[in-house]
């Protein structure tokens, strides 16, 4: 009787537990689920569940996660993200909103869980690409300097690059001549932006026709140790070089 008390203990308290986790409010004939679940900015992920009839819901977060990325100025890198995460995850990403539709009562837990969860890694993952991407104006000057020293070549600036894993990577700029390519990128000395220029390379690099991957930065030195993480995978050039050192890294010549 003393073990059976005790799991019954136990179990009141495991359902307290799971009741402070989430709240529910009816609002006009919908359930808004607070999750657990946390944006970078603090907010709490709230899921929608609507009743479709016939024992089936939809599930969103009507927007919640592409509200906050606008308000910072990511709309476009929040939707791009999310396109990302939806293929990973399973939960579709419709217009601005994750949304799952005709899901049954069983589903409903995970499918709240899931939905809560793509809102929150799309978010972190559209602040991440934002502190790697460098200046606009910093990409310009680049892609001017380009211009000038294969001025024949095909300048893409912006480009998309998959590498062997399939993996799209966004590519500062990739230069064209003929069948030879060289993709160039800014990199910073910030740990991450080391770190996902260091994937990004490696993947590219593995491809069959892998093009020439130059990683351009301001100053070597402030790199410190973090210099030969790059180097593993890329020539590194510093932004004011010489025009030789471009091509030399790219193994393209001026026409």
């Amino acid at each position: 009787m003393k073990d059976i008390a005790t799991t019954e203990s136990f179990a009141e308290v495991a359902a307290q537990i799971a009741c402070g986790l989430s709240k529910a409010d009816l609002v006009q004939g919908r359930a808004f689920i607070r999750t657990p679940v946390l944006l970078p900015s603090g907010s709490t992920v709230v899921v929608v569940v609507e009743d479709q009839g016939g024992g089936r819901y939809r599930l969103s977060d009507i927007g919640q996660g592409f509200e906050e990325a606008d308000r910072l100025g990511l709309a476009r890198t929040y939707r791009r993200q999310a396109e990302d995460v939806a293929a990973l995850s399973g939960v579709p990403f419709i217009v601005n909103e994750f949304a799952m539709s005709d899901a049954t009562r069983r589903q409903l837990v995970g499918g709240t869980m899931s939905v809560a969860n793509a809102v929150a890694r799309t978010a972190e993952r559209t602040l991440l690409r934002a502190s790697q991407r460098p200046q606009d104006a910093t990409i310009e000057r680049l892609v001017v300097r380009l211009g000038k020293l294969f001025p024949r070549a095909q300048i893409d600036r912006g480009a998309e690059l998959r590498g062997a894993s399939e993996h799209a990577w966004p590519i500062d700029a990739v230069v064209k001549d003929g069948s030879r390519r060289a993709v160039f990128d800014i990199v910073t000395p910030s740990p991450i932006s080391v770190a996902f220029a260091s994937t990004k390379f490696h993947d590219i690099a593995l491809l069959d026709d892998a093009p020439m991957r130059v990683a351009v930065v301001h100053r070597k030195a402030a790199f410190g140790d973090l210099l030969s993480v790059v180097a593993q995978a890329a020539r590194v050039v510093e932004d004011d070089a010489s025009d030789r050192s471009f091509w030399k890294a790219a193994e393209l010549v001026a026409a």
